[in-house]
């Protein structure tokens, strides 16, 4: 038994050692196709760059990150709350067996293609968006910036975000809910036994499981970033510095793969450029988040 333990702990410590390994060659491959265009262009002029146009040879990669954040965080914005109510409600309110069936439920989602989301939002959800709650914003709070539109579309930065924020609540629910569950009993029994109410040893709970609530939401984050296909389908793929939220708009991976397939030499490295800068930022989110995400759990673990 002893022995057949060990043989299961060497076997997965290989395959955590493959993924390690494999990032050098991730990075070398990156680096290798952007070369002919890295070896023209400034790195820093490229990031900086305002303006992102294959046939005058204009790249710039700035408008690409804006939309890509703004449509990430806006999504993270909408699906944040949802997440923890729905897994709150899961873990600490609804009976088990109906907890049981609707994580289920969940489950299924998080497993649809994102194609097939995409093709959601399209279809059915842009349009019907566009008629109702987009026609209201622009006729009743078009004195607002992020609520004016030259044209009205139904393939923007909200539909975007709202594509995205339906595609990442599960994962964000299914990683609280569990950390809900792993709370002491203990401390729940406790706040009971003081008086507390239901809704504050909810409160009580919730704050005792902040470090994994933070580390599901930046989860979210990271799938929401690295989305590609469902968003290049109701974004708009324009890009612009718009801060309208109901303006098309393009993200990093919209461009890379809807400009991928018919470039070549300078263009194609400059798409894997993009790339890179993707890697940057999705880096980026893991380290900060996992530093705050440590400082969180210090201050628990005092």
């Amino acid at each position: 038994m002893a022995a057949m333990r060990k043989s299961i702990f060497i076997l997965l410590g290989g395959f955590a050692l493959f993924l390690v390994l494999i990032l050098p060659f991730y990075l070398f491959g990156e680096l290798y196709g952007a070369s002919e265009f890295l070896s023209k262009f400034s790195f820093l002029d490229f990031i900086l760059g305002r303006e992102w146009s294959l046939p005058e040879q204009r790249y710039g990669a700035l408008q690409a990150i804006y939309g890509t954040l703004i449509t990430a965080g806006l999504a993270l914005l909408i699906a944040a709350p949802i997440s923890i109510a729905s897994a709150v409600a899961m873990s600490e309110l609804l009976p088990e067996r109906v907890s049981d069936r609707l994580g289920v439920l969940i489950d299924t989602i998080a497993a649809i293609p994102s194609v097939v989301v995409g093709l959601w939002g399209v279809l059915s959800l842009g349009p019907f968006l566009s008629n109702t709650l987009y026609r209201f914003l622009v006729e009743n709070l078009g004195f607002l910036p992020i609520f004016q539109a030259t044209m009205l579309t139904a393939y923007n930065k909200l539909t975007a975000a709202l594509v995205l924020g339906y595609m990442i609540m599960p994962f964000a629910v299914s990683v609280i809910k569990e950390n809900l569950r792993l709370v002491p009993m203990e401390i729940k029994e406790a706040a009971y036994a003081l008086g507390f109410t239901r809704w504050e040893v909810v409160r009580i709970t919730l704050s005792y499981v902040k470090p994994g609530i933070f580390a599901a939401l930046m989860l979210a984050l990271g799938r929401a970033v690295a989305e590609a296909v469902a968003v290049s389908m109701v974004i708009g793929n324009t890009c612009s510095f718009s801060v309208s939220l109901l303006e098309p708009a393009c993200t990093l991976t919209t461009l890379i793969i809807n400009n991928f397939a018919e470039a070549t030499g300078t263009e194609a490295a400059a798409l894997i450029g993009l790339g890179l800068v993707l890697f940057a930022i999705s880096t980026s989110i893991v380290l900060v988040s996992r530093l705050v995400y440590s400082k969180l759990l210090g201050g628990y673990m005092r």
